[in-house]
């Protein structure tokens, strides 16, 4: 192989390929390596973690044809230094021998990075796709962005650990929801570009593939006929994802729709206390982080707590106004303090509306007061030594 490519041309795709790729620390030293492939007048660069696809074209000078696997981190850490040089790569035929080494001059600098045989690569999956459809990326990507923080972390939660699209015919909204069990984060889209379908996508690939989605602008969308596999397109790369097995919960079932108390909260006041009631975070995470909110007739208190065997003590107490929607009434209920600050942290400015259910233990609902399509569900939290909980 022998070509001459921009640096800076490299980079960027580099910084997006390597998140694709896993780390040294493997059982597949494959998997933590970028497929590299010159071919008439252009460089494909793909990286892939066995569940997530990602391939990269960029301009190039082809002299001669060639493909290989190279070292992914040796790779990007050459490149990212070299944004304003123009990079010629060479390699011996046949390329990718196991030992062999791919040459990268640049000025009068000379490097010899390792390789692999491109035949060691895995490429993605075979499928039969469905018709293409195109979407607007950064509607999507910002939509996305709000109920990330709402799927579990714990990788033995499976289905619970992805987002969910969900649109049941060409007629209906768009859903995009994630649930951890204890809280529900979604947002409806009129997307008519959009076909029925109901898919969960796992998170890595998507925080990957989102600013690609908002760079892009529009996007080009296929989803494989058997519903594992979803595939993304823009000018310069294309991504494939194998959707999440099992069945996604009945969201829509939990969602409360009768309130007793519904209180405007402005989101700058209670996010900065949240902020500040950070300081008794717990040491270890098996011990939640609870925050108490008791709406009274003109303000909200907001008191964080250090709990203990059977009892809590009250360590930070601070008051914010509201506006009441409902009728006054003093109403006390306990939440994750984490559950408050993350969805907050994503509204970032403005208010929102918290309706809460005559129960202290049922789930509340809280909505931005300037966006409707964007709704966030959470259950309260039990305190040591209260009844009724």
């Amino acid at each position: 192989m022998q070509c001459r490519v921009m640096g800076s041309a490299l980079d960027t795709a580099l910084r997006f390929l390597s998140a694709a790729t896993v780390g040294a620390r493997t059982t597949l030293p494959i998997l933590s390596h970028i497929l590299l492939e010159a071919k008439d007048g252009e460089l494909k660069m793909a990286a892939t973690n066995l569940n997530f696809w990602l391939e990269w074209t960029v301009a190039a000078e082809v002299e001669e044809d060639g493909k290989m696997a190279v070292s992914g981190k040796e790779w990007r850490a050459l490149v990212t230094s070299l944004k304003d040089e123009t990079l010629i790569l060479e390699a011996p035929e046949p390329t990718g021998l196991e030992g062999g080494r791919l040459t990268v001059r640049f000025g009068g600098s000379v490097y010899h990075l390792p390789i692999l045989p491109a035949d060691e690569f895995p490429l993605p999956a075979e499928a039969i796709w469905q018709g293409a459809f195109e979407v607007d990326g950064k509607v999507l990507a910002t939509a996305v962005r709000k109920v990330l923080f709402a799927a579990s972390s714990d990788p033995t939660m499976g289905i619970y650990t992805g987002v969910h699209f969900r649109k049941d015919s060409d007629q209906e909204p768009l859903d995009i929801v994630t649930t951890d069990t204890h809280r529900l984060a979604l947002v409806t889209l009129d997307l008519e570009e959009f076909p029925p379908l109901q898919m969960t996508l796992p998170l890595q690939p998507l925080k990957v593939i989102l600013p690609l989605w908002e760079k892009a602008g529009v996007v080009r969308w296929q989803v494989s006929e058997d519903g594992h596999l979803v595939a993304w397109e823009a000018s310069s790369w294309r991504a494939i994802s194998t959707a999440l097995t099992g069945t996604f919960p009945p969201y829509r079932r939990v969602i409360p729709t009768h309130f007793a108390h519904e209180v405007v909260i402005k989101v700058g006041a209670m996010l900065a206390a949240l902020r500040r009631m950070a300081i008794f975070k717990p040491s270890t995470k098996r011990t939640p982080h609870r925050v108490i909110l008791r709406l009274k007739e003109q303000e909200l208190e907001m008191v964080a707590i250090e709990a203990g065997y059977g009892s809590y003590e009250e360590v930070g107490r601070e008051v914010i106004g509201i506006e009441w929607r409902s009728e006054p009434m003093a109403y006390e209920i306990a939440f994750q303090h984490p559950y408050l600050a993350e969805f907050l942290g994503v509204v970032r400015e403005g208010e929102v509306v918290a309706r809460f259910q005559e129960s202290n233990t049922a789930a509340s609902l809280w909505q931005s007061t300037s966006d409707e399509a964007y709704r966030y569900i959470v259950m309260p939290m039990h305190l040591p030594g209260s009844e009724g909980f």
